[in-house]
């Protein structure tokens, strides 16, 4: 039995207000995309799948949460 060690993923700002997030390997995961709010900005998780397909996954009140549920 081994132990892995998981690092971050890395974002990288395609233009104001919208991020693509990347395994350390370089395999996009997803995106993360700010969306205004009357409450305050929300950050949109969405899923980047093998076929291509992009697929929400929630919404969360920081980027660094979008970010992590992408790992």
């Amino acid at each position: 039995m081994s132990i892995q060690t998981l690092s971050a993923p890395a974002v990288h700002r395609v233009r104001d207000g919208y991020w693509r997030v990347t395994a350390a390997s370089g395999i996009v995961l997803g995106y993360v995309e700010e969306v205004a709010d009357p409450q305050g900005p929300r950050f949109r998780a969405r899923r980047l799948y093998s076929s291509g397909r992009v697929g929400d996954v929630g919404e969360f009140g920081q980027r660094a949460e979008a970010v992590e549920c992408l790992r």
